[in-house]
């Protein structure tokens, strides 16, 4: 394994560590909830469904060539798929914050619970693929 996929493997450790002490700085706050879901809740839900979408779409976009206008990418073919790798994981975290953010507004737990399952999987799933050349 080269240095930018171990860069990316150290980045996807660190954040999946960084979900666990989440998950348990979650415990340590009340988990007051009503049953109804409020306005700023319903907008940490649909961020983090954002984030979630975002992961997959917004990497293709970056390393997507741009054939209508004809004009060059900016960035080594190296520098956009590690962006976009990085956007990959980052998002995938974000979902886990979002459901933090969730819990402490007073959201339901199990989607709360679902949002940093979901955080994980994405994580876990993860995988580098073939580094692009240098130049």
């Amino acid at each position: 394994m080269n240095s930018p996929e171990r860069q990316l493997r150290l980045v996807q450790v660190s954040e999946i560590l960084f979900i666990v002490v989440c998950f348990f700085v979650k415990r340590l706050g009340p988990a007051e909830t009503d049953g109804t879901f409020s306005p700023g809740q319903w907008l940490a839900i649909v961020a983090a469904i954002w984030c979630a979408i975002a992961g997959f779409t917004v990497q293709r976009k970056i390393n997507r060539r741009n054939t209508r206008s004809g004009k060059p990418l900016r960035g080594t073919p190296l520098s956009r798929w590690k962006t976009g790798h990085l956007v990959r994981l980052s998002t995938a975290m974000a979902v886990a914050l979002w459901g933090l953010v969730l819990h402490y507004s007073g959201g339901p737990e199990w989607v709360v619970n679902v949002f940093f399952g979901l955080a994980l999987l994405f994580l876990l799933i993860w995988r580098p693929g073939a580094t692009p050349a240098q130049a």
